[in-house]
């Protein structure tokens, strides 16, 4: 699938989350309210965090969408890694809240009214499901840490979707057997295990797009390995310039400058280049190589320069 293909999919996904979300979020708020069910709240909560940061993805999309990112596809990376960075960023005083009352609630848990609660529930269920298929798909075919995001949240989504649903289930049918001391605990119980859940996903997510959006220099050891490798070949150029090198999460970025004969044949020029990259790319994974060719100029040509 190629990046236009994508942005595609991705801005049709986008668009379906944030404006089925937006009415979803409002019938959380409410139900939660005639409920009294601290579940729903967190559900309302993490629906609101999902606004905002499925806005700024939407946001985001449209930006990369209006760049030039065939050619120049440096940079749109950071914006995904920041829709992930925010959504975890959110996410964690949140989870801790729904934490707190979940805690706190539990020593004397107030009634809830299971029935009024599940009202929004299926809709939500469906909602999250067909996102998240929708969103795997698109992981499997192209690797974007904007969609990695929407994969996470989605599946945060199902899962709090289908507890919720067996938690009110269990609760009124609690209430209907008579056993109301049992109907009780069930919703901070239940908001407790999503808070953890949340908090755990956030963090992870957090850490792992932190790690990406802040460029750290390569080590030693590796930048040794680019020299041994351009060594390897150096009779098949004329002097090294300037190598540049930094790591970014998982990914290396490494841009070298090579000098030829004004009279270097293209096709050999091309294929060291072609066997440098096989060469780094055997020793890092997740390599972004740029080679910069550049005439040399020797010392009869630079007098006569003069």
């Amino acid at each position: 699938m190629n990046l236009n293909s994508m942005l595609d999919e991705l801005t049709k996904l986008s668009r379906i989350s944030l404006f089925t979300l937006i009415p979803l979020t409002a019938a959380f708020i409410l139900t939660s309210y005639l409920s009294n069910s601290l579940t729903i709240l967190s559900l309302a909560l993490d629906s609101g965090v999902s606004i905002v940061v499925q806005a700024f993805a939407f946001n985001t999309i449209r930006a990369m969408k209006s760049a030039d990112s065939i050619r120049f596809p440096h940079g749109t990376g950071k914006l995904e890694n920041f829709s992930g960075f925010l959504y975890g960023a959110l996410n964690i005083p949140v989870a801790l809240y729904i934490i707190f009352h979940s805690i706190a609630d539990l020593p004397a848990p107030a009634p809830t009214a299971f029935t009024i609660a599940q009202l929004p529930m299926i809709p939500s269920l469906i909602r999250s499901v067909y996102l998240y298929w929708f969103a795997t798909r698109l992981s499997r075919q192209f690797e974007s840490p904007l969609i990695e995001s929407y994969v996470v949240d989605f599946r945060v989504a199902v899962g709090f979707d289908s507890i919720v649903i067996l938690a009110m289930a269990a609760g009124m049918i609690s209430n209907m057997a008579g056993i109301d001391g049992f109907a009780h605990y069930i919703d901070p119980v239940f908001s407790l295990c999503i808070g953890l859940y949340m908090l755990r996903a956030a963090v992870l997510l957090l850490m792992n797009n932190f790690k990406i959006l802040i460029d750290l220099p390569m080590p030693e050891n590796e930048q040794l390995e680019i020299i041994r490798v351009l060594a390897s070949e150096f009779d098949s150029y004329e002097q090294i310039g300037t190598i540049r090198t930094r790591r970014s999460g998982s990914q290396r970025f490494v841009e070298i400058e090579l000098y030829f004969l004004s009279t270097a044949d293209v096709t050999a020029i091309a294929s060291l280049s072609s066997r440098i990259r096989e060469k780094l790319r055997e020793k890092f994974s997740d390599l972004k190589l740029g080679i910069l060719v550049l005439e040399y100029e020797t010392a009869e040509e630079s007098s006569q320069a003069a």
